[in-house]
C-alpha cells in the first residue's frame, strides 16, 4: 500500500487524493463516488477498494461478479444488458429508511459497469485477498477496462512468503537483512506483514545508528536484541515452558500477554493450536516421517518445523492426548461461563507443568 501510495499519489496532496475503502465500504456506489472526485492540485486520484464484500462475501447468486461461497463461483458475467448502462442503485425505503442491499446479481452489474467508467485522471485498484479463477467475472471486467484500474491478489501471508517479503522490503529501504535473521524475525514477530514493516523500520533505524557507514545490515543478535514478541511466539514459549516443567516462566509469559491486551479466549485458540500441531508433529516423527514430509503436511517452512521437532520430544504421546483432553474441557467450561479464561489457562499450565 506505501509503494503505491508513493508511486501515485504526491505526499503533499494524499489527503485529498487517496481513497481507501474496504470490505463493507467498498461499495460500488462509494467507490465510484471517490473515482467521480478530481483529484485537487495534481493529475490524478488513487482509489484502492480492498475485498468488496458485496462481490467477495455474498451468496446464493446464481450468476454475477466476484461472489464466493459454497453455491456461488462468480465464474460467470453479469446479464448482457450491463453493456447498455449502469445498474439502477438500490432504492431507499418508505420514510427514508436505509436502502436494501445489492443482489449478487445488481451488485455484479454494478461494478461491472464501474470498471468500464473509470475517468482519465483516477486510478482503481482492486485488492483481493481471496483466491479467484481466471474465468472470474470481476478479473474479466477489470481486464477489458481501457486503462486506469489494477487487480492486485494479496493472499494471505505465510511464514515463507513472509520471510521472502522481509528480505525485499528490507532491500527497498535501503538495508539488508541476512537469511538467518529473516527467518528468527518470522518467528519472533510473526507474518503478519504491516507488523513485520513497522519492526523493519525500527530494526533499520537500530542498526544504522550503531553502524559507522555504509549499508545497515540486520544480523539474527539484532532482531532478538530489537523486534518485538508476538503474541504467538509467547505461545510457543508457554508450551516449551509446559515440556521443560517450568510453571513460573509459563503463567508469567500468560500474564504479561494479557497485560498487553491479548483477549484470553484468542490465547487460548492458540495453545489449542500450538499442542495440536506438536501432537501432529510427534504422530508424523513415530510414523516414520522425514522433515520434507512434516514440512508438506502442516505447510511450514523446515526452520518453523524444526522448532516443532524439538517440541515434540519433549512430550510422550500420551502426554499430549491428556492435554488435548483438558484443552477440550476447559474450551466447554469457558464458553458455558463455569470458568474465566484467564483463570482456565493458569489452572491449566500449572496441572501440566506438576
Amino acid at each position: 500500500m506505501r509503494a503505491l501510495r508513493r508511486l501515485s499519489v504526491d505526499p503533499a496532496w494524499e489527503a485529498f487524493n487517496f481513497n481507501f475503502l474496504e470490505r463493507e465500504a467498498a461499495t460500488a456506489g462509494a467507490v465510484r463516488a471517490a473515482l467521480l472526485t478530481p483529484p485537487a492540485m495534481a493529475p490524478t486520484r488513487l482509489v484502492v477498494a480492498r475485498d468488496p464484500a458485496e462481490l467477495l462475501s455474498t451468496r446464493g447468486a446464481k450468476r454475477g461478479g466476484a461472489a464466493s461461497g459454497d453455491d456461488a463461483s462468480g465464474d460467470e458475467e453479469p446479464d448482457e444488458d450491463v453493456d447498455s448502462g449502469p445498474a439502477e442503485e438500490p432504492d431507499e425505503g418508505l420514510l427514508g429508511s436505509p436502502p436494501r442491499a445489492a443482489s449478487p446479481t445488481e451488485a455484479a452489474k454494478l461494478w461491472w459497469a464501474l470498471l468500464s467508467e473509470v475517468p482519465a485522471d483516477a486510478r482503481l485498484v482492486l485488492v483481493i485477498s481471496q483466491e479467484l479463477p481466471a474465468t472470474n467475472a470481476l478479473l474479466k471486467a477489470a481486464g477489458q477496462a481501457k486503462s486506469g484500474v489494477e487487480v492486485i491478489r494479496c493472499l494471505e501471508a505465510t511464514p515463507r512468503t513472509a520471510e521472502a517479503w522481509v528480505r525485499k522490503l528490507t532491500t527497498e529501504l535501503g538495508g539488508s537483512i541476512d537469511s538467518d535473521a529473516a527467518q528468527t524475525l518470522v518467528l519472533r514477530s510473526g507474518w503478519d506483514l504491516t507488523i513485520l514493516a513497522r519492526e523493519i523500520e525500527k530494526l533499520l533505524t537500530y542498526v544504522g545508528a550503531s553502524s559507522t557507514g555504509g549499508t545497515a545490515r540486520i544480523v539474527a543478535r539484532d532482531v532478538l536484541e530489537v523486534a518485538t514478541p508476538c503474541a504467538e511466539t509467547s505461545v510457543f514459549d508457554m508450551v516449551d515452558h509446559l515440556g521443560s516443567r517450568r510453571p513460573l516462566p509459563a503463567i508469567l509469559g500468560l500474564r504479561r500477554l494479557i497485560e498487553q491486551g491479548e483477549p484470553p479466549l484468542r490465547l487460548m485458540a492458540m495453545v489449542v493450536r500450538q499442542v495440536r500441531l506438536v501432537f501432529l508433529t510427534r504422530e508424523m516423527l513415530e510414523a516414520g516421517a522425514g522433515v520434507r514430509d512434516i514440512e508438506e503436511r502442516l505447510k511450514l517452512p523446515t526452520w518453523v518445523v524444526r522448532n516443532y521437532l524439538s517440541q515434540a520430544r519433549n512430550f510422550t504421546r500420551p502426554q499430549l492426548v491428556r492435554m488435548m483432553r483438558s484443552l477440550a474441557r476447559l474450551d466447554i467450561d469457558i464458553k458455558t461461563g463455569r470458568q474465566d479464561a484467564g483463570s482456565a489457562l493458569e489452572f491449566f499450565l500449572l496441572h501440566q507443568c506438576s
